[in-house]
């Protein structure tokens, strides 16, 4: 089945990701997601001050390789693991330096980074979140890490010291993303053990940061001990160096317009339609009145009248009628060689909460008091359509345990906030025959459901967004 999280981006954003991991098994893998936004009356969302190009603005779309499962001690255990495949890349490039080669290499060490950097940041979580850590996970974390960063920039070291001619930077870039992730990650963690007084541990962390910044700055990358850099200039070359190595496993999209064929045909027998009306009132009257006269010069001013209200006619008739047979775009997705595997599509519409299907309302209205009637909402549609082609998904992939996509969705509510009341509000509490003035937060709700379908069955997905004019306070999951 599909795996999915949600989670907030900023102060006015969700990500919702669905994972398809069974593409490799039949030779077309087909999924439906369609989700349900219920938005308050009172944000004053409905089709007339939501179009579907301001929809469209407010949703972000990417499709990327699904990140092996992995663990830190993967990293270098065994004779295939990362660290002894890339050695062996990186003889391989230095043996060969040729383009083809380079183009080669340099997507496996992107890779290495975004898988290691990615177990950086998770087995770092694992320790912040966890009720019941020990001190040897810690002392694992901060022991295992440096090491295997050692033995990449080992890989480093000899990349520079060869006679390649070539452009061979991003084996830096990827070495300054490593640091930068490692040095966050160590931050969260000092934070995390600040709170429980571990000494010793603190200091070694304290170490550590202080020895990447210092490399960081012998290397040439941009640290926080450079004076010369700003604090906006580091966090701007942070976020694109996780951009530029996270995008080996983002796949390339190429938006259009569905249904344009069949469109521009409708179009054009809408206006063959018109002309042969225009042409037939001509030809009549031209034999009845003559070819100078005014009752042909009359009729043929009407005909070309009624013939471009004909044509609109026809055409928004046919429009109407096509429109449930196509959606809004076509998304092909293509690998990095430019291989189409496969394509999304996509339409968003308004839904009448009294024409929703029966489980869906049961979903929004289990936890309800208020009869369907009594609670005025506006209802958003967004569906999407994946096909996916085993065979091409197969081919070029740039690590053989990938079995699947993610689908990537950012929602932006930004735009809801223009119509919220003050984000607090005071309400008057009586207690022992005294009055008190309490403040309360103003919230607004925004339901989502999701309603996953694939070869394997349909399951529900049900979210709740808090948010106020401030921005998105916390995500609730509605079981």
């Amino acid at each position: 089945m599909i795996q999915e999280s949600i989670k907030i981006h900023d102060k006015f954003s969700v990500v919702i990701d669905a994972t398809y991991d069974k593409i490799l098994k039949s030779k077309t893998s087909k999924y439906t997601t369609i989700t349900y936004l219920f938005f308050p009356d009172s944000l004053n969302i409905n089709n007339k001050t939501y179009p579907s190009t301001k929809f469209y603005n407010d949703v972000r779309l990417f499709i990327k390789y699904n990140i092996p499962y992995y663990v830190l001690s993967d990293i270098n255990n065994g004779e295939n693991s990362l660290l002894n495949k890339l050695e062996r890349d990186t003889n391989t490039f230095i043996q060969d330096p040729s383009e083809k080669q380079r183009s080669f290499y340099e997507e496996q060490v992107k890779m290495f980074a975004s898988i290691f950097t990615a177990l950086i940041s998770k087995e770092g979580d694992v320790i912040v979140n966890s009720i019941n850590h020990t001190n040897k996970q810690v002392e694992d974390y901060l022991t295992v890490i440096p090491l295997l960063l050692i033995s990449y920039r080992t890989i480093v070291e000899k990349v520079n010291a060869s006679s390649i001619k070539l452009d061979t930077t991003f084996v830096l870039y990827a070495d300054e993303h490593i640091s930068n992730v490692l040095e966050l990650q160590l931050m969260h963690l000092y934070n995390f053990l600040k709170k429980q007084v571990s000494k010793k541990q603190l200091n070694e962390i304290i170490q550590l940061i202080d020895y990447e910044q210092s490399y960081k700055k012998k290397s040439g990358y941009t640290s926080p001990k450079s004076k010369s850099v700003s604090p906006e200039e580091l966090l701007y070359k942070q976020n694109q160096l996780k951009k530029y190595i996270d995008s080996v496993f983002f796949l390339k999209q190429d938006v259009r317009k569905d249904g344009a064929v069949f469109e521009q045909t409708l179009l054009a027998i809408a206006a063959g339609l018109a002309m042969i009306f225009s042409t037939g009132v001509a030809f009549y009257f031209q034999q009845y009145y003559g070819s100078f006269t005014m009752p042909f010069f009359i009729a043929l001013v009407i005909s070309y009248m009624l013939k471009d209200r004909i044509k609109s006619f026809i055409t928004v008739k046919f429009m109407n009628q096509s429109s449930s047979f196509f959606y809004d775009f076509k998304i092909n997705i293509s690998n990095l060689l430019g291989r189409k595997i496969g394509f999304f599509k996509e339409s968003f519409v308004f839904v009448p909460l009294i024409k929703l299907e029966s489980v869906i309302k049961d979903f929004r209205f289990k936890d309800r008091t208020l009869h369907i009637k009594l609670l005025n909402e506006e209802v958003v549609q967004y569906k999407k359509k994946i096909i996916l082609n085993s065979k091409r998904f197969d081919i070029d992939l740039p690590n053989e345990k990938i079995l699947g996509l993610t689908d990537i969705t950012r929602f932006n509510f930004h735009r809801f906030i223009q119509y919220m009341d003050d984000p607090e509000k005071d309400f008057i509490l009586v207690k022992k025959g005294e009055l008190y003035t309490k403040v309360a937060d103003k919230v607004y709700p925004i339901n989502i459901i999701q309603k996953y379908i694939t070869a394997e069955g349909t399951e529900f997905k049900r979210y709740r967004i808090i948010m106020n004019r401030d921005g998105i306070k916390r995500i609730e999951k509605v079981i």
